[in-house]
């Protein structure tokens, strides 16, 4: 049996919506240098007593404590975890800093050469203490500790997620940071909400760039231009540019490399390999047109 061996590509992600309505995490950051990281679930559990002996028991998940070490944590990380400010290289502290929610994911080694994969899913940093010591005859290291609490989301219960390379049917260990994996029942493919320019739309600005609005978070490692594209409807040529998405994931941009040809019709298109977070993916093919100016 493999066991764990190693530690590395320690994660961080804010949770910015956790209610009825569905998760939305921003995207990954790494804190490099990861050491180790430490998740202790609280059970309680209570026996019932009956005709003299225990007759019923019961667990209820309580708060997850969770430490990691690493070889550093930049201001910037730490203004990001613990709700803290930062201007022109210096990270401001006030008593009403409040820490955000996040996410936080590792991979883990094992012994066979293969990865564990993890995130946890919501929970709180605290503000750690500070210790500093002089050099001596022998170097040692003084290495950042956080530690948090995590408990179990809003919207689904649900607190950890744990994927492994040794599982029959794994395959998302090369995306696993992408974004939080966010393993549900949901079925139901996403939709083009809307675009800019509109669909038939003309006396299109040729220094335009194109937007696409989509029903919910689209997976970031669909968004390529194979996926989504502008070609020019005459003869079908691809336009050059570059894509980018928003923090929720449901907008992206598409930015042509030069302006657009003056007078001409282009297509907007995104392929059914445009997919959510949950893997399903445009059930068709969308296009939309628009005339430039």
């Amino acid at each position: 049996m493999a066991v764990q061996v190693g530690l590395s590509d320690l994660y961080y992600a804010i949770l910015t919506k956790d209610d009825s309505t569905g998760v939305a995490y921003q995207s990954p950051v790494k804190i490099a240098g990861a050491i180790n990281a430490k998740i202790s679930p609280k059970v309680d559990t209570q026996t019932l007593y009956a005709d003299d002996g225990p007759s019923e028991t019961v667990t209820s998940l309580g708060e997850i404590e969770v430490e990691f070490e690493a070889k550093d944590i930049p201001l910037s990380v730490q203004a990001s975890l613990l709700g803290h400010t930062i201007s022109n290289g210096i990270l401001v502290k006030s008593v009403s800093d409040t820490a955000p929610y996040v996410a936080l994911g590792f991979k883990s080694k094992k012994s066979n050469g293969k990865y564990r994969f993890v995130w946890i899913f919501k929970g709180r940093f605290e503000t750690p203490e500070q210790e500093y010591k002089t050099s001596e005859d022998k170097p040692s290291f003084q290495t950042p500790k956080l530690k948090g609490t995590f408990v179990k989301r809003d919207n689904d219960g649900r607190w950890q997620i744990i994927g492994d390379e040794d599982e029959a049917g794994f395959t998302a260990g090369s995306t696993w940071f992408n974004a939080v994996v966010n393993v549900s029942s949901d079925t139901t493919p996403p939709t083009l909400s809307s675009t800019t320019p509109a669909n038939n739309a003309t006396s299109v600005a040729v220094s335009t760039t194109v937007q696409l609005v989509f029903s919910e978070a689209i997976s970031p490692d669909s968004v390529n231009t194979s996926n989504i594209m502008v070609i020019k409807d005459s003869d079908g040529s691809v336009v050059s540019g570059t894509l980018s998405q928003s923090a929720d994931k449901t907008t992206i941009t598409f930015t042509p490399s030069a302006n657009l040809s003056a007078s001409t019709v282009y297509r907007i298109i995104a392929t059914t390999g445009v997919r959510d977070l949950a893997g399903n993916s445009l059930a068709q093919a969308q296009v939309r047109k628009f005339t430039t100016a």
